[in-house]
């Protein structure tokens, strides 16, 4: 029996190969109609045997393109039209935000297995792509996503791949970065010092200088990376050293998953995230005597892996592997995109750079994520994921949410859409900041939206504040750091109604002008009240607290101890006599020495107790220390107490810490009691959570902060609380750190506006 249908799909279902799908599959069984995109999304119209219009559909949604993503696919049976097989309409405006405008594609295994074909005429070309893969969000001027508002416009299309581009049969059908070595971007060679290095294949030439230890700056999609031999122990230290980034991890590329199973554990989670088409760094487990270096990461024993994601670099993955990938700036300053900014790190971090002369428009890092419970835990949300859109569950005015100081993205909204920005980085750097201007102002052309509010952190400091208050617009709405880690949570899983949340992490400003960091709350989107958090202790010096934790945890044991703090820091803190009455003044007269319920102060207060690090290169290296040696120890716990302020509860660890003194001094484990102190925390976080729930009568406890990226203490807090019969909430589609605080920014905002 005859039938026709109307489908519309919603999602991100343009510039991914969708219309081509749908007009193959609709070859193959014999059916006739149309397909066009649309400014909300697809539509098409199919017509033949009522169970051939019925595999279609359950074709598409069972095997869509590998990147398209659908939201909502809704049928509808209309009356029979005429039988004139199928076509792909020419379309209404598309490749709008709003129906889901794709992030860069890693490579796909056609185009992959063209690449290292002979017999192909993209033979090695560098630049290969399709409809199912390739540059998208990084190469766009200006929506719809058409070629010339592209960087690919400078590149005329030859006949072959012109007829390519308009065969609806093709892979490449409507593919805007489609090209090939007769008219396509290339490749070329730069010495130190910028000159145009004369070399018959400039990559293969990259690679040897690679082999010999050499650092070489790579364009890549989104921004250069300099990259070195990642088994090369002098290569290492001099990109460390050269980069100024003595000790945090840099992330490795490897030529294959099966590569990475030879140096890391892999799981079947971690497997699908590496091969697909976002291609994250994924933090994993690494194996022991595998020859990489041991600088790559030299305080844990993790290592963020990737795959190459675009044609050169399986090409240069093929020559030798695995690679040191990491992003090609000076530290604290945001990737380099272009040749100028290139001149910055040219001579004086690398020695050579491979470069294109396809203009990257946008700048994007790569992402990274580690599986836990079988879940994404986001550390930096990125490359592969932006502009992707997070669902909102409320609607209002367009908002610009403007992020915090470190790690920032910012955020603008658009209906029921969020739209989390690509990683932006800390804002303490003037080109930084600059960045963050302009990233700003080009997704808010890019969405045609006129943000009428504004949310900004309540620190009055941050560079994302005075941007905000300098914004032109009617409404601000300043949400305080903590509400917004909570919001940020809710979000993802669309909850509106109050919840417990759990704030921990290393800085936020609070309304009581101290520095908050770990804190219970009771919180729905608009509104928030602080109802516990953690024992508060002294910062001696405030920032140069953080940046040297032996400061905090001379603080902790002169709050604990008094008189008697004085020799026991002699005994466990590399701090002189000379320091410690300088502290001891510091901390007795509250001068210079800002009051803290910081999670990430304790955490590192407690590393440093331990010997394991008393003055940091990088932010949560400490804390990070202190997760590595847990991972080695059983699972006992301290003695804590849960205390009374009025109204607000307080959770004191003041009796985990004389324990781990004693425990010092008697010589047990440092890994033992490492261990101890993350349970110690889950338990004090669950006694809280525990007491607060009979108090309010909530049962839903969402977690939040950058010390939620400690995954041993996330599967700590989640497994105790469980356990109590509460349901837990973590971060899932931002990460928990200050990279997801705009999303938080811009819900209470919402939530606000809306009354």
């Amino acid at each position: 029996m005859q039938k026709r249908a109307r489908v519309a799909v919603t999602g991100r279902v343009q510039g991914v190969g969708f219309r081509p799908t749908v007009y193959r599959y609709a070859a193959e069984l014999g059916l006739s109609g149309f397909v066009q995109n649309t400014p909300t999304g697809v539509l098409a119209e199919i017509q033949g045997e009522d169970a051939s219009v019925s595999a279609l559909l359950d074709r598409l949604c069972a095997h869509p393109p590998r990147q398209a993503s659908i939201e909502r696919l809704e049928a509808e049976e209309i009356p029979l039209g005429p039988n004139g097989g199928f076509a792909i309409r020419p379309s209404a405006r598309s490749g709008d935000l709003v129906v889901g405008f794709p992030p860069d594609l890693a490579t796909c295994d056609a185009c992959a297995r063209e690449l290292l074909d002979p017999k192909d005429r993209r033979f090695r070309y560098p630049f290969i792509n399709c409809t199912n893969c390739g540059p998208r969000f990084t190469i766009v001027r200006d929506l719809p996503y058409d070629r010339e508002k592209t960087s690919m416009a400078s590149f005329e299309l030859c006949t072959e791949c012109r007829t390519e581009f308009e065969s609806p049969a093709d892979r490449r059908f409507d593919a805007q970065p489609n090209a090939c070595p007769a008219c396509g971007p290339a490749l070329a060679l730069r010495s130190a010092d910028g000159a145009d290095l004369r070399a018959d294949d400039p990559l293969h030439e990259a690679a040897r200088r690679l082999r010999d230890g050499q650092i070489v700056a790579i364009k890549s999609l989104g921004g250069y990376h300099l990259a070195c031999d990642a088994k090369n122990d002098g290569a290492v230290r001099a990109l460390r050293e050269r980069k100024g980034r003595p000790a945090k991890p840099l992330a490795v590329m490897f030529q294959s998953l099966e590569e990475i199973r030879r140096f890391a554990g892999v799981g079947e989670a971690e497997a699908r995230e590496l091969e697909s088409p976002a291609a994250p760094v994924v933090i994993l487990k690494r194996a022991s005597g595998t020859g990489l270096s041991a600088l790559l990461s030299p305080d844990t024993d993790d290592i963020g892996a990737f795959l190459p994601y675009t044609p050169l670099h399986h090409l240069l993955l093929s020559e030798i592997s695995p690679l040191v990938m990491t992003s090609g700036n000076l530290s604290e300053e945001p990737i380099a995109k272009d040749e100028e900014e290139l001149k910055r790190v040219l001579g004086r971090v690398a020695d050579a750079a491979l470069v294109h002369n396809r203009p990257i428009v946008r700048r994007c890092d790569d992402s990274v994520l580690k599986i836990v419970g079988g879940e994404r835990l986001f550390y930096r949300r990125s490359r592969g994921f932006v502009p992707g859109h997070v669902a909102l569950p409320l609607d209002g005015p367009p908002v610009l949410a403007c992020g915090a100081e470190l790690k920032n993205t910012f955020c603008v909204t658009r209906g029921r859409q969020a739209f989390v920005s690509q990683h932006v980085g800390d804002l303490v750097e003037y080109p930084a900041y600059r960045f963050y201007e302009e990233a700003v102002a080009d997704l808010v052309r890019l969405l045609h939206v006129k943000p009428g509010v504004v949310a900004y952190d309540l620190h009055p400091d941050y560079e994302s504040t005075r941007f905000a208050r300098a914004y032109p617009a009617a409404t601000k709405v300043v949400v305080q750091h903590h509400h917004a880690h909570v919001a940020s949570c809710m979000i993802e899983h669309g909850l509106t109604e109050p919840v417990i949340g759990v704030a921990l992490d290393g800085t936020g400003y609070g309304p009581d002008g101290t520095v908050w960091g770990g804190e219970f709350l009771v919180a729905d989107l608009r509104d928030v009240r602080r109802a516990g958090h953690l024992k508060q202790y002294r910062m001696p010096g405030g920032e140069e607290a953080i940046r040297h934790p032996a400061r905090m945890a001379f603080s902790v044991l002169v709050a604990e101890y008094g008189e008697e703090a004085d020799e026991i820091a002699a005994r466990l803190l590399p701090v002189s006599s000379a320091e410690r009455g300088l502290l001891r003044q510091l901390v007795d007269g509250g001068t210079h020495a800002p009051i803290t319920s910081s999670a990430g102060r304790l955490f590192d207060a407690v590393s440093a107790l331990l010997g394991l690090c008393d003055t940091i290169s990088y932010e949560g290296q400490a804390a990070i220390r202190l997760q590595t040696a847990a991972q080695a120890g059983p699972g006992r716990a301290y003695p804590l107490d849960v205390q009374h302020d009025g109204e607000a509860l307080i959770l004191s660890l003041a009796p985990m810490v004389r324990r781990v003194v004693e425990e010092l001094a008697s010589g047990v484990d440092k890994a033992d009691i490492a261990a101890a102190f993350h349970r110690t925390v889950a338990r004090g976080v669950a006694d809280m959570c525990t007491a607060l729930s009979e108090r309010e009568g909530l049962r839903k406890v969402v977690l939040s902060g950058g010390v939620f990226q400690n995954d041993l203490l996330l599967g700590m807090v989640t497994e105790e609380l469980a356990r109590r019969g509460l349901e837990v909430f973590s971060h899932r589609q931002v990460p928990p750190n200050d990279g997801g605080i705009a999303l938080g920014q811009a819900a209470v905002a919402l939530a606000r506006v809306r009354g």
